[in-house]
């Protein structure tokens, strides 16, 4: 499902590489969980791993699609069809309630809007009376799960989360992790979480780990 080879990254302008995977693979319906330090590189991994961004050296293989072989046009497809995203910026949007932020999901991979499958991710995580309540309506835990039903949307084959605990307590930590477990696994979705919060590690027991280390002024790759 994913498999991670020599990758480096470097930021213009930065004097060393933000991040360095050797080697790292995840089979389908998977889990692993991304730790590392404040400048490790976490969400750059994920974002590397989501086509946003592109490796500057190394392979990402994700579903047998490298991703350095795609345009920026094929990425976006690609990603709607393959990828679901919950970053820690929701980017949830002002303007629009949590039934079509999620069905943007779908007008993004160029797939049909199926309202009754967002009503229906909506109702099973507990926000079947807020279809039509704008972002500034929701608590901000209501607020990652319509972003979670968004990253759902397309049923997935890889399920990323960045900092998905952060800011949560304890009973919060536990349900957001068993909510991202529950989710990945009902459609048999690989899940690859980012976080610096050893709560997940102890909520999260069997998940692969991949640790990041913070880059060394002055070290080259």
């Amino acid at each position: 499902m994913l498999q991670i080879a020599n990758l480096t990254h470097r930021y213009p302008g930065a004097p060393t590489p933000q991040l360095h995977v050797p080697a790292f693979t995840l089979a389908q319906g998977e889990h692993a969980i991304v730790i590392g330090p404040s400048g490790s590189g976490k969400s750059t991994l994920l974002h590397l791993i989501a086509a946003i961004l592109t490796p500057q050296s190394g392979d990402i293989t994700v579903a047998d699609t490298s991703i350095a072989t795609l345009t920026p046009r094929a990425a976006d497809l690609w990603r709607g069809r393959h990828i679901g995203f919950l970053p820690q910026k929701l980017a949830l949007i002002p303007s629009l309630n949590a039934r079509d932020n999620i069905l943007l999901s779908a007008y993004a991979s160029g797939q049909a809007n199926d309202s009754s499958r967002a009503d229906a991710l909506l109702s099973a995580l507990g926000l079947g009376d807020k279809a039509t309540a704008r972002p500034h309506q929701l608590s901000q835990g209501q607020k990652q799960r319509v972003a979670l039903a968004r990253a759902m949307f397309n049923r997935p084959q890889l399920l990323l989360a960045d900092e998905p605990t952060a800011n949560l307590d304890d009973s919060s930590c536990d349900a957001a992790i068993a909510l991202l477990l529950a989710q990945a696994n009902e459609i048999g979705a690989s899940l690859v979480l980012s976080t610096h919060d050893a709560r997940v590690l102890q909520a999260l027991p069997q998940g692969k780990v991949l640790r990041l280390q913070a880059p060394v002024a002055g070290a080259s790759i």
